[in-house]
């Protein structure tokens, strides 16, 4: 049994964590942009560590995409929950049959 004193307290702190992840990947974003090739590439080593720099900012970017979509699926179905759960109790139901996010 979940003992919920505030509906909106869930949704608040959800979304206090979503809005964590988006400063997160920002950090992210912002480390990633710094990744710079220091001088001009002209050594055989340098063109492939520019040419990796290319994929491992794909990688970043697409991994905080990722977690910026997921944060807002969280916050829609804590949305959601939350509107199920204080349904059933204003009808007076003991518990939720069936909902699906």
């Amino acid at each position: 049994m979940v003992n919920i004193l505030s509906l909106d307290a869930v949704k608040a702190i959800v979304g206090d964590a979503a809005g964590a992840l988006t400063v997160m990947t920002d950090a992210v974003g912002t480390t990633v942009d710094s990744l710079v090739v220091q001088s001009k590439a002209g050594s055989p080593l340098d063109c492939a560590t520019t040419g990796l720099l290319g994929v491992i900012r794909d990688i970043f970017d697409a991994g905080a995409c990722d977690v910026t979509e997921q944060a807002g699926i969280t916050v829609e179905a804590t949305g959601y929950g939350t509107t199920v759960l204080s349904n059933a109790d204003i009808d007076g139901q003991a518990t939720v049959h069936s909902a699906a996010v």
